[in-house]
């Protein structure tokens, strides 16, 4: 068969070879109306199908607490409630014993309707949230026809699962054979992204229609890095992607082996690495590669299917998890950066993001507060304000902290800024004074700074001169008043940027867990000298292009440290 190639977005990191699987939601359903003498015993039966849906839910919601994997048994928990909801129930007894149909198309029909209707709400939460409708779906009919629909079907050989999109449990049942995902829809913040990603599995969405046109077994790579799928491969491309994933299997290997030793440069400069987090699973993982705790954890995640803003009780029971691994390590805790792509229902229309719609909900700014300090008062507690634009920002937050630190009787924690937009960098001498430190949240600076998408494939250019100046800028206000500088953005384990970075003076580099290992390498591998060379000359480039040609050399010496 001819090569193709399709273009989607990256949702989960990495690359991957294998045969289709292809996830079919329903398959061949019968539709004929059933007599009414029959209707009973099929509105029994798709009853007894969505109760053992839930049943199985809650079962393997168990195992992932007993596993220490809550955020990802939660994610669950809402699949289980929607089996159980008597809304769906009365509206498949109404399609059995009303409209004659069977139990399988019943649940197919309702279930759908659902799905829908969350999808026309046009928020990118809530389509997550169809997604999980449509695992129920799945796994319901499954049952209720006695049909094989689910994803764990038996294999041979290394697969790519395919489908139109996944709910979580989908992901987490997947056999140990599948090595890569590839959906016609789906989003990045989707649920079965966030586990996808948890278990190391690359993973492309958006990739429309055409991946649903391939056959079962056809072999196919996932290659998430450059945001495609390529069907049909030939020789000549699979032989360089085998080789490209053994390398990248020995890379880690070494990478792990060393994760005791220091991460300072050839010439002495210490950089700290850290991890990126909003799961107990990625923190667990990014302790295991050599992190020296966490620089960023996100908190808004687990709440993107929120009725209302969570409460102090609701956020103690998500941050626990992770913030108990931490005990004597840095733990930077974000506050909730709801907003933009990340905008729960009840605030559906709401305009703002970050800091500021915090501080139009003081009472919800207490609440994470106090629960901040509370989980993590046995940490190295820092406290990250998003989208931050001005320096009265960074004072109310800290007017909010210190009388519930005095009730606690605790000292008030570190406070920093993010730096993700270009007033932040601008006024970044102004802001150094009023913070302890400044992350810098590369992906959103780059996307305001130049005025593109933060989704699109490939990513955005965090090495054109008119971000690597607004870093720099941050780098000398923060050292200028003593204070130090992350990086918490998808630069930090981009091979072209990362060395730019520590060139400019950046302290610490806060990735994700799957990279933290490679960078610890990377960090051994430059001469801090030659970095800093090389990035105060890209900081005159008039290019991205042209800045790429200067970090060749550093490059190459990633390159060599595997």
């Amino acid at each position: 068969m001819t090569e193709r190639v399709l273009a989607g977005v990256p949702a989960s990191p990495g690359t991957a070879l294998g045969g289709v699987r292809l996830l079919d939601a329903a398959g061949e359903i019968d539709r004929t109306v059933l007599d009414e003498s029959d209707r009973p015993a099929a509105a029994a039966r798709a009853h007894e199908a969505l109760a053992q849906s839930a049943r199985e839910l809650e079962e393997l919601a168990g195992k992932l607490r007993a596993e220490g994997r809550t955020d990802e048994a939660d994610i669950l928990d809402a699949g289980t409630m929607m089996a159980e909801d008597p809304v769906l129930l009365e509206a498949v007894d109404r399609a059995v014993l009303v409209r004659g149909l069977s139990a399988a198309s019943a649940i197919l029909d309702e279930v759908e309707l659902a799905a829908t209707q969350l999808d026309a709400l046009g928020s990118p939460e809530l389509a997550a949230r169809a997604a999980d409708v449509r695992s129920l779906a799945r796994r319901a009919l499954r049952l209720a026809s006695g049909r094989d629909g689910s994803a764990r079907r038996k294999s041979t050989g290394e697969t790519i699962l395919v489908a139109a999109d996944l709910g979580p449990a989908d992901v987490i049942e997947l056999d140990g054979d599948v090595r890569g995902i590839a959906l016609a829809v789906g989003g990045v913040t989707g649920h079965a992204a966030i586990v996808a990603r948890g278990l190391g599995l690359p993973m492309v969405v958006g990739l429309g229609d055409g991946i649903l046109t391939l056959t079962e077994g056809e072999p196919v790579i996932v290659d998430a890095d450059r945001s495609v799928v390529i069907a049909s491969p030939d020789g000549e491309r699979v032989d360089a992607v085998r080789k490209a994933i053994a390398l990248a299997r020995d890379a880690r290997t070494r990478a792990m082996a060393a994760r005791s030793l220091p991460t300072v440069t050839r010439d002495g400069r210490s950089v700290r690495v850290l991890a990126n987090a909003a799961t107990p699973t990625e923190v667990r993982a990014a302790l295991e590669a050599g992190a020296e705790g966490v620089g960023l954890l996100r908190t808004e995640l687990a709440f993107l299917e929120a009725t209302h803003w969570p409460t102090a009780t609701e956020h103690r029971r998500t941050l626990e998890p992770m913030l108990t691994q931490l005990k004597g390590l840095t733990a930077t805790v974000r506050l909730l950066d709801f907003g933009a792509d990340k905008t729960p229902p009840f605030l559906k229309g709401v305009h703002g993001r970050g800091v500021e719609l915090l501080l139009e909900e003081t009472e919800a700014l207490e609440a994470q507060l106090g629960a901040i300090l509370e989980t993590g008062e046995e940490t190295e507690l820092r406290i990250l304000i998003p989208m931050v634009t001005e320096p009265g920002q960074v004072r109310a937050v800290r007017a909010a902290i210190e009388p519930i630190a005095a009730r606690r009787g605790s000292r008030v924690p570190l406070v920093a800024a993010m730096v993700e937009v270009p007033a932040a960098a601008v006024m970044a001498d102004r802001l150094a004074p009023e913070v302890g430190m400044f992350s810098i949240g590369t992906n959103d600076l780059t996307s305001f700074q130049l005025g593109i998408d933060r989704a699109r494939p490939g990513g955005s250019p965090a090495h054109h001169p008119a971000v690597l100046r607004l870093i720099a800028a941050t780098v000398e206000a923060a050292h200028a008043a003593g204070i130090p500088v992350e990086v918490c953005g998808e630069a930090a384990s981009n091979p072209l940027v990362m060395p730019l970075l520590v060139g400019l003076a950046v302290d610490e580099l806060s990735v994700g867990a799957a990279a933290v290992a490679k960078v610890r390498g990377w960090v051994r591998a430059l001469d801090f000298v030659e970095a800093t060379t090389i990035a105060r000359r890209s900081l005159d480039a008039e290019s991205a292009a042209e800045v790429e040609l200067l970090a060749r050399p550093l490059c190459s010496l990633l390159d060599d440290a595997g």
